[in-house]
């Protein structure tokens, strides 16, 4: 509430505002202010004040813009392409035009749910694995730089990308002349990666700018990942209960 608690005007006259008392702009909420309403203002309690409230921090900034209309008709994508034209005029910064892509082609967005982004982080790296694997097999990466690859990118198990990236970005020059990063960059170009360069406009951190191009590239989803359970998870009794998880989560997010 705008002129409540330490923000509290010093001139007495000021608190029988409409703003204290009434409805009147007493729901809108600075950025980063925590909502702290009264139950009346309302019409009664509210269960999560988070989702009814407006708040630019906890804000929707996943879903993507939507006119409401039907690009799967030629007359729909006509008037999408007029209506993201003339947003990107007004906002270019924001609504880039190289940006653009019709609803109906956007991928399906991947769950955050941490047991689901467990499973997924295993089937991306399994992915990359197989990837480099079938480059030795087919003759297009050479085995010594595939050892190093593997080596530079992390443990035996897990696989990060953090120092790659940090390289690319000249972050870490260092690794200029690091025979791993150097292996890492001809296995990547190999695998049909060599052209991702970080971009630094962006508030995403360069990991996840990474395995989004990677996600892309090798078109990765959430049914492929369900076929490719049996080789991620080998205990059955482990699958099913990741496949339990998964279930629940996307029951969660239909309703």
């Amino acid at each position: 509430m705008q002129f409540w608690g330490e923000r509290q005007e010093p001139n007495p006259v000021e608190w029988l505002r409409l703003e204290q008392f009434g409805r009147g702009a007493s729901s809108r909420l600075f950025y980063n202010e925590v909502p702290h309403p009264w139950w009346h203002r309302h019409g009664g309690h509210l269960d999560n004040p988070e989702d009814v409230l407006y708040s630019f921090t906890h804000a929707d900034q996943a879903t993507q813009i939507n006119f409401g209309l039907d690009t799967t008709t030629p007359e729909g994508r006509a008037a999408w392409t007029r209506e993201y034209e003339a947003l990107s005029e007004l906002a270019p910064e924001i609504v880039k035009k190289e940006n653009f892509i019709y609803p109906h082609q956007l991928p399906k967005a991947v769950s955050q749910e941490p047991h689901f982004q467990r499973v997924w982080t295993t089937y991306r790296q399994q992915t990359l694995r197989n990837a480099i694997e079938n480059g030795v097999t087919a003759g297009s990466v050479a085995a010594g730089d595939a050892a190093a690859a593997i080596k530079f990118l992390g443990a035996r198990n897990q696989l990060s990308v953090g120092q790659y990236v940090q390289g690319l970005a000249g972050a870490r020059p260092d690794l200029a002349q690091s025979e791993g990063f150097q292996a890492a960059q001809r296995v990547f170009a190999a695998i049909g990666l060599g052209d991702f360069q970080p971009d630094q406009t962006t508030a995403e951190i360069y990991d996840h700018q990474f395995w989004t191009e990677f996600d892309g590239h090798f078109e990765l989803t959430e049914l492929s990942m369900r076929e490719d359970l049996p080789n991620l998870i080998a205990n059955p009794t482990n699958r099913m209960k990741v496949e339990a998880l998964m279930e629940e989560s996307h029951q969660q997010l239909q309703a």
